[in-house]
């Protein structure tokens, strides 16, 4: 299944993509976007991770689309759970009201505390991992590209909903598209307009990736991360994680 479309992938009148001069530069050199997030790093065993790198070789490999997208590291690959807050967008709704002008540093601290809280309720709350995940297929748009997750049976899709609900609380705030929000793991940011030739070229390798992606994709422990810009995501902790299991570590 595809969400959004490769058509969407050509100019609308402007000379880049949203993605450039906001997360990469033209020539596609990583820029300044720090904030905060909690995903869900890829497990390196997962079966998923085979069309992952089909899809991310058959890109860098493309005498074209190399040139038209920016791949995200494959170490970066993760499913965001619930987007934090982002330097670059502290507009009403995207972060916690009356605490737009705060520093990020400062807001990074603040959530810590009350993620960390929530972390040590998800058990008796029925939210704890392991986090049983489908791939969907396939989103494109003037973005770029990233896979398509739902929750593996209607009650999994139901318990991640309850889930980002619960983070929303810690984080105290709901984005606009909360309600409407389509979990993923972006492969890709578009850096350059496809042209006719592209568009033919990238639908074709699409057709292809999804008859092989693999479906099922568990996921661990939340992790609370901060990023400076799209090419890393160092985590603080994971969710639930108590002192005594980062002793263990």
């Amino acid at each position: 299944m595809i969400f959004g479309s490769v058509a969407e992938m050509v100019t609308d009148g402007q000379a880049y993509p949203p993605a450039v001069h906001t997360k990469f530069s033209p020539d596609g050199n990583p820029l300044r976007y720090p904030g905060n997030t909690t995903v869900c790093h890829i497990p390196a065993e997962s079966p998923v991770l085979l069309g992952l790198w089909d899809v991310y070789n058959t890109i860098a490999s493309h005498p074209t689309l190399s040139e038209r997208f920016r791949l995200l590291p494959p170490d970066s690959w993760h499913m965001t759970v619930f987007d934090g807050v982002r330097e670059e967008e502290a507009e009403p709704g995207m972060w916690p009201e009356g605490l737009e002008k705060l520093p990020l540093g400062e807001c990074t601290r603040n959530f810590s505390k009350t993620v960390k809280s929530l972390g040590l309720s998800l058990m008796a709350e029925g939210l704890a991992p392991p986090y049983k995940m489908r791939v969907n297929g396939f989103q494109l748009g003037q973005f770029g590209m990233a896979l398509d997750i739902v929750g593996a049976t209607d009650e999994e899709e139901k318990r991640m909903r309850r889930l980002r609900d619960r983070l929303a609380d810690a984080f105290g705030f709901r984005a606009p598209n909360h309600l409407t929000y389509r979990f993923h793991v972006s492969i890709a940011y578009l850096i350059r307009w496809l042209d006719g030739e592209d568009q033919a070229e990238l639908e074709k390798a699409v057709a292809g990736w999804l008859s092989k992606m693999g479906k099922d994709l568990e996921l661990g422990a939340v992790e609370f991360c901060t990023f400076d810009n799209m090419m890393s995501f160092p985590r603080l902790f994971y969710l639930g994680e108590t002192a005594k299991d980062k002793a263990l570590c």
